[in-house]
C-alpha cells in the first residue's frame, strides 16, 4: 500500500486522503488521465477515480482487510494513486501516447447512470471506459476494468463473508455499492463467457449480504 514514486510533481496528498473534483465532461476525465499517466503524474490522477473504488479493487491485489478498512475510513487517494501506477505499468499501456475520443452511450443500471467513453490508441483497437458523474466527472474503476478484477476478488470476498470483525463489515458495506458497476461491467465488448461468468459471481457473493 505504499505509495510509488510518481515524478513529474511536487504535489502531495492530505493525510485525509481527500480528493478533489472530477473533470467537467466525461471525455476530458478521460484526456485528463491520458495526460496524467504520460507525465507521469499518478497523484494528479487521484481526482478521476470514483472515491473507494481504489481500496476495493486492492483486495485483487493481496491487501490485508485492516488495510482495505483503514483506506475506507481514511480516504482512499494513496491507493487510487497506486492503482494508476500499476495500471499505466500493465493493462494501461494502451493510454499512453496519443488516443481519440468519442462519446458513447450513457446506461443506467440499478439506479445508476453510466456515461461510456470510446478510446482509439495510437496501435488501434477500441476500448471503452465508463465514467459516472460524482463531484464530477470520475472513471468508475469497476465498471471499466471489473473483467480484469473479479476473478482475484472472489476468493477474498468469500473469506470476508466469514469474518466477523468490524473491518470486514465496512468492506462489506461498501461493496454493495459496486454492484451497478460490475453489472455494467458485463455488458462490455469482447468478453469471453467465463469473464461474464466471474462478473456474476462477484455479485452473486457480495449481494448475500445481508
Amino acid at each position: 500500500m505504499a505509495l510509488v514514486a510518481c515524478g513529474g510533481s511536487a504535489e502531495t496528498v492530505s493525510p485525509s486522503g481527500t480528493v478533489g473534483p472530477g473533470a467537467d465532461t466525461p471525455e476530458e476525465a478521460v484526456l485528463e488521465l491520458v495526460d496524467r499517466l504520460n507525465a507521469p503524474d499518478f497523484i494528479a490522477a487521484i481526482d478521476l477515480a470514483v472515491p473507494n473504488h481504489a481500496a476495493l479493487a486492492s483486495l485483487a491485489e493481496g491487501a490485508t482487510f485492516s488495510e482495505v478498512a483503514d483506506a475506507l475510513r481514511g480516504g482512499d487517494a494513496l491507493v487510487a494513486a497506486n492503482f494508476w501506477a500499476g495500471f499505466a505499468q500493465g493493462s494501461g499501456s494502451y493510454l499512453t501516447g496519443t488516443v481519440t475520443t468519442a462519446e458513447g452511450s450513457t446506461v443506467s443500471q440499478d439506479g445508476t447512470d453510466f456515461q461510456t467513453i470510446v478510446i482509439t490508441p495510437e496501435t488501434g483497437g477500441d476500448r471503452v471506459m465508463v465514467l459516472r458523474d460524482i463531484d464530477g466527472y470520475r472513471i468508475d474503476l469497476f465498471a471499466s476494468f471489473g473483467p480484469g478484477l473479479a476473478d482475484k476478488m472472489l476468493a477474498p470476498v468469500e473469506r470476508l463473508l466469514g469474518t466477523q470483525t468490524d473491518d470486514a463489515r465496512v468492506i462489506l458495506a461498501e461493496l454493495k455499492d459496486i454492484v451497478p458497476s460490475l453489472l455494467m461491467a458485463t455488458s462490455l465488448p469482447g468478453l469471453s463467457p467465463i469473464v461474464i461468468q466471474q462478473l456474476v459471481q462477484l455479485v452473486e457473493l457480495i449481494t448475500r449480504v445481508g
